[in-house]
């Protein structure tokens, strides 16, 4: 892929704003204002290194301590924390300048929308249940007659595993309305069980239990998230750290006994979202999290290290495959040039961290883009069944920060809160969903 097929590739209107002082800021950060961007790699730079990333598959790449689901959990929680609509940008990015469409707290706006009054198409008439679908038996989000989602976040479309994960939301809350509780109750319940899964299923999984520990012991030193009801969001972990679920990605997955194949491919015998699900496409869970000590078809998640699985690795966007701006490798590292992120090894100095070596070919023999450069830290500093140390402080940072300052997080309501639904044992995502019914 030359320069000019990139340019022409990615060659879309950027959002235009005035530049003047007078501008609000918008709702992303930076965590590390101070470091100077790591902006001189060449888009074509950038493409050649991507193309290193390919999967081309040989020695086995599964992490047999993280179940398959947490993969897309990870991409469930991204979709509630965050959305940057700017296009794939080919000039730098003012940062001040963009917005965020999620509030940046673990508060489900993406399944409840602006609540019942002002999405009421999200709810049932009575305005306490959330409307939940069927497709060909199965339990799914609800549709309409095109076969489009109607959800707070149509990206929990993107894929079958995704969608029915969000399907399960939805019937969590709505058991808790038929248990007697009102809205506002089961909303409550609904949120803070979700973040006790995200701060003792999820993230221990993801940064491990030591890095979890220290982050709720005393606050971040780099995060400053300003307005506590909306959060900004640093750049660092939004453009880099908290995509490191990319790689996490399998070639393929079973959904069941008889239905499985990649997340996408160049045929209908994929996993992709955007319709109504197909006849024999529901989930076992049991496949994707550890259900009531069943392990037999557990999936694991893949390794995280620099590879890029084939069913991710090249995007089904329309007319870019032929320049290669389809490559979701490429698309990540350019997005952080323009947006003025910070070498990795530049951040893990501030940090206190010993930097990894570079020597990634021209442009990268001192230095690394950020994501790529999390991706590798895990690869050799934690042999890929975690983040690293940069990727893992900054992930930990933002989350327990934000849990910890929202108003509307048990960790700052209710600290003395615990599961109150059936479970036994620690309550884990097996639970959550066996209370929804999809298991």
């Amino acid at each position: 892929m030359r320069v000019s097929a990139v340019a022409v590739a990615i060659a879309v209107v950027l959002l235009v704003v005035p530049t003047a002082e007078a501008v609000p800021p918008g709702t992303f950060t930076r965590m590390f204002p101070k470091l100077a961007p790591f902006d001189s790699p060449t888009p074509q730079q950038l493409a050649d290194l991507a193309q290193t990333m390919r999967d081309t598959g040989g020695a086995s790449t599964d992490n047999l301590r993280v179940p398959s689901g947490i993969t897309f959990l990870g991409q469930f929680i991204d979709h509630d924390l965050t959305l940057d609509t700017e296009p794939s940008p080919i000039a730098p990015v003012n940062i001040r300048h963009l917005d965020n469409d999620r509030t940046g707290n673990f508060d489900l706006d993406s399944v409840y929308g602006d609540g019942p009054s002002r999405t009421p198409e999200l709810y049932e008439a009575d305005q306490k249940h959330l409307r939940v679908g069927r497709s060909n038996g199965i339990a799914d989000v609800p549709r309409r007659a095109d076969g489009s989602a109607i959800l707070g976040d149509g990206r929990n479309d993107e894929n079958l595993i995704v969608v029915q994960l969000h399907a399960a939301f939805l019937r969590f809350h709505n058991r808790l309305v038929d248990e007697g509780h009102s809205f506002t109750e089961a909303q409550q319940l609904t949120r803070y069980h979700y973040q006790w899964i995200v701060l003792h299923d999820y993230l221990p999984d993801i940064v491990g239990q030591a890095t979890v520990d220290r982050f709720l012991r005393g606050n971040g030193e780099f995060y400053k998230p300003g307005n506590k009801h909306d959060p900004v969001l640093p750049i660092e972990f939004s453009v880099a750290a908290f995509r490191f679920g990319h790689s996490e990605v399998r070639p393929g997955y079973a959904l069941n006994g008889s239905a499985g194949g990649p997340i996408f491919s160049s045929d209908a015998a994929d996993l992709r979202g955007g319709r109504a699900i197909p006849s024999r496409h529901g989930i076992e869970w049991q496949r994707f999290f550890r259900i009531d000590g069943s392990t037999g078809a557990l999936q694991a998640s893949k390794l995280i290290d620099t590879k890029i699985a084939p069913g991710l690795f090249d995007l089904p966007i329309p007319g870019a495959a032929a320049s290669g701006s389809n490559v979701l490798a490429f698309r990540n590292m350019v997005r952080g040039k323009f947006y003025g992120l910070p070498s990795g090894q530049a951040v893990a100095r501030a940090m206190g961290e010993s930097p990894l070596a570079a020597g990634q070919g021209p442009a990268f023999e001192y230095a690394t883009p950020l994501w790529y450069y999390i991706l590798l830290e895990s690869e050799q500093r934690a042999q890929g069944e975690r983040l690293g140390p940069v990727g893992a402080r900054i992930v930990a940072e933002v989350f327990l920060t934000n849990l910890r300052r929202d108003p509307g997080s048990y960790l700052s309501a209710d600290p003395a809160f615990r599961p109150s639904v059936p479970h036994q044992g620690a309550f884990t995502m097996g639970d959550f969903l066996h209370f929804a019914g999809v298991v």
